[in-house]
């Protein structure tokens, strides 16, 4: 038999066998085979001998639409991803108004416009939104949410919503996900507003920016965010959730305190099932190198953190890695100094090279923790597991061709991005995919864009 592609010669790795050397082949979207090295044919054959075959990469966690509109990161930012192996990607998205009456225009400049596949997640803001979880979920195909507890107070003003974010609310949109008939999943920013205003202007409101203060470096972010604040949001909320038998499905993102992640540990010792995420500047960046650039929420801290976050990583507390990628221009995003400098950076096409070069050649993790924390881990996270994050017959043909030996300097050429810098840039990271397979299609090939914008499709849940 003769199949569409096959991927010959490789090693797989999946974190259900373990590595194996095997012939994976595709017909149409699926794998169809799986089968002993040398022995499957196809109408077109990669030779993947000395390299990995992964399943592709995800990324949970990006802003698309934040800074340029969706129409343009759909498009640029989904090819950037493929030179890093990624093929899928989770949007978080917010808005004030209804979803209901908004998403329609969302997803057509979605749709011809992706180069993989995509799902969104919804910022849950005003009790407008509450009232719309069943539609979402049952008409939209959209089963992940987030509590954005960096807008509590302050979303009326910068959203027009009718709800300050309380408590009360939050108790009443928890309860209203814990009784749908379908999984769900709720990211949570680990903020204390009360803390962080009260140490600095407020970052969320136009009316906290002193065009008159003198230069502020990046340790005036960490001061204002501290550790303590996002550990104490994490494990506040977390047991919210708990209450209503839904910490099973709260999703901690962006855990940048070793503090936060000894935390995450303790209470899964308890029998707390919150999942954590956390990602690849906490993970390879520290506060001392961080200038106008490298500005986010919460902050890059410092190298201490770094090691207990790999820590984490390697032994399970931590689950899962993504970006918080925003897509911007440098001019756009360098302030007068740091804390007036835009947050977020683009990294998606970054995360699997980055891991790969700082936690499998480092020695700090396996290959096999890899995959599970950058793709395999957060498909199941956000109820798309088997169907990607995996590389078993009929699921989802997503493939990652690694060579583990390849080294490249980071430069906004190599990326593809429709940002013109990177956070990373100048750095020589070694491990990097050689080619991108969505679906059974080849995407990328050795530096090269083959796919198609519009090939990629939202991907409905429950699948």
């Amino acid at each position: 038999m003769t199949h569409d592609l096959v991927i010959a010669n490789g090693t797989v790795v999946t974190p259900e066998l373990g590595a194996f050397e095997a012939d994976v082949a595709a017909d149409g979207d699926e794998i169809a085979a799986i089968a002993s090295s040398g022995t499957l044919s196809g109408d077109r054959v990669i030779d993947a001998e000395g390299k990995y075959v992964l399943p592709g990469a995800i990324d949970p966690h990006t802003h698309h639409g934040i800074y340029r509109g969706l129409e343009a990161d759909a498009e640029t930012e989904s090819r950037s991803d493929l030179v890093g192996g990624v093929t899928t990607i989770g949007n978080y998205f917010r808005r004030g108004g209804s979803y209901e009456e908004i998403m329609e225009g969302y997803f057509a400049e979605a749709e011809p416009n992706y180069y993989h596949d995509y799902f969104f997640s919804l910022g849950l803001l005003s009790f407008e939104h509450i009232e719309e979880i069943p539609y979402i979920v049952e008409e939209l195909g959209i089963t992940s949410f987030k509590w954005y507890k960096n807008y509590k107070d302050v979303a009326p003003e910068k959203f027009g919503t009718d709800s300050e974010m309380h408590d009360d609310w939050a108790d009443a949109f928890i309860q209203a996900l814990a009784a749908q008939d379908v999984p769900t999943t709720l990211g949570h920013h680990s903020e204390n507003m009360e803390i962080t205003s009260a140490l600095g202007d407020n970052p969320y409101l136009d009316s906290a920016v002193d065009e008159d203060q003198e230069y502020r470096d990046y340790d005036v972010l960490v001061d204002q965010f501290p550790d303590y604040a996002e550990t104490q949001s994490m494990t506040a909320s977390g047991s919210l959730a708990r209450q209503h038998d839904y910490d099973d499905s709260f999703y901690a993102v962006h855990i940048s305190a070793g503090r936060t992640a000894d935390e995450l540990a303790m209470l899964h010792d308890a029998g707390w099932d919150i999942t954590g995420e956390t990602c690849t500047h906490y993970l390879t960046l520290t506060a001392e190198e961080c200038d106008e650039r490298h500005n986010v929420n919460p902050p890059v801290r410092s190298k201490e953190d770094q090691e207990t976050l790999w820590k984490r990583v390697a032994d399970g507390t931590i689950s899962c890695i993504g970006t918080d990628h925003c897509a911007n221009l440098r001019d756009d995003k360098v302030g007068e100094d740091v804390p007036d400098s835009l947050p977020g950076f683009p990294s998606t096409a970054t995360m699997l090279p980055l891991i790969l070069s700082e936690g499998v050649n480092e020695g700090r993790i396996s290959l096999e923790r890899a995959v599970e924390v950058t793709s395999t881990n957060t498909a199941k996270a956000f109820d798309i597991y088997p169907k990607k994050g995996s590389v078993q017959v009929g699921t989802d043909a997503d493939l990652t061709v690694v060579d583990l030996d390849e080294t490249k300097t980071v430069t906004p050429e190599l990326l593809r991005s429709g940002a013109d810098y990177s956070p990373y840039e100048g750095r020589e990271v070694t491990g990097w995919p050689t080619h991108t397979v969505v679906r059974g299609q080849v995407a990328y090939e050795e530096g090269e864009i083959v796919g198609e914008s519009g090939y990629g499709t939202h991907i409905d849940r429950p699948i």
